[in-house]
């Protein structure tokens, strides 16, 4: 079995654990976070978006600890959201783990890997990001169109759930963006996002080709992809369809849909994205319109725990 360590038990830690617990492939040996263990326990077991846990924590080592403590694994998942470079995470590999996956888009010296994208060229790093939850959205759906049709530039634009970062009322908030302390239970809030350069890791000629916007909504999960793609080659819509269909139906982290589904239908879906082809569009041959759909914490996490297996069992 292989041997996970999580540091950092928020929106993501928690799933991560529930979905490792039901996994046979795993042993969860331990969870780290700096609040009360009763609460990590209350807030695993019972959750208002996903319910109550099949698992339990009754045999996980818990601490609540700011340094690192002890830590035999074979892999740590640091889902803290705070440790984002190769040194902040060394301590982790000092106290016992082989390797580290960071759960989030890391400073540069970190190498960046996505399960379905390029989880095969891992080169045994004993530290790696996980990239962001709608980077490994963004990015499988971005591959297939720059493999047979080359892309130009995009604009990607998230209708994404509101976050533990936002406010539930008007209140001060340390961001710059002040509207970030606006209540999230009571607005559209439209935010600048990360997500153009995490996307733009993986195609370099795109760096300054390419802008994103979070619109938060007053959801609790799931996010709403409308990604509008220039293309270099021009097709016919049937042409791409049959070419987006068919590397879907191929892919382990896609599927898609003509179902009319809403974002409630998506919450605990198991894939990076969900295509919904009825707001698929090409217009003129290369100006492409499609959309997605993603469980942005637990489809994120079960990919968290698909490269915990990879590096795991790395021999390279």
């Amino acid at each position: 079995m292989i041997k996970v360590f999580i540091n950092g038990f928020g929106r993501i830690g928690r799933s991560v654990a529930r979905i490792i617990l039901e996994d046979e492939r795993f042993e969860l040996v331990g969870i780290n976070d700096i609040y009360d263990i009763e609460q990590m326990k209350q807030l695993f077991e019972d959750d208002s978006i996903y319910g109550k846990a099949q698992s339990n924590l009754k045999n996980v080592k818990l601490f609540s600890q700011q340094k690192p403590p002890s830590i035999a694994c074979d892999v740590l998942l640091q889902c803290s959201g705070v440790h984002l470079n190769q040194e902040l995470n060394l301590p982790y590999l000092k106290n016992g783990a082989k390797k580290v996956i960071i759960s989030a888009p890391a400073s540069s010296e970190v190498p960046t890997y996505i399960y379905g994208v390029n989880h095969t060229a891992y080169q045994n790093e004993n530290i790696i990001s996980n990239s962001s939850c709608s980077a490994n959205a963004i990015v499988p759906i971005f591959s297939i169109f720059q493999k047979h049709f080359g892309i130009k530039s995009a604009f990607m634009s998230m209708i994404h759930s509101y976050t533990a970062y936002q406010k539930l009322l008007d209140v001060k908030h340390y961001s710059k963006d002040m509207r970030r302390a606006r209540s999230a239970t009571q607005n559209i809030i439209p935010l600048e996002s990360s997500a153009a350069n995490a996307t733009s890791k993986f195609f370099p000629h795109l760096k300054d080709k390419l802008y994103a916007k979070s619109i938060r909504v007053p959801v609790s999960a799931a996010t709403f992809y409308d990604l509008s793609i220039h293309l270099k080659e021009k097709s016919s819509e049937q042409k791409m369809l049959e070419v987006l269909k068919r590397e879907v139906n191929v892919s382990p982290i896609l599927e898609s849909t003509q179902k009319p589904l809403v974002s409630r239908d998506f919450i605990q879906n198991p894939y990076s994205a969900t295509i919904d082809l009825n707001f698929t569009q090409l217009i003129e041959g290369d100006l492409l319109r499609v959309c997605a759909w993603q469980d942005n914490e637990y489809g994120y996490a079960k990919r968290l725990v698909d490269m915990a297996e990879v590096v795991a069992t790395s021999t390279s």
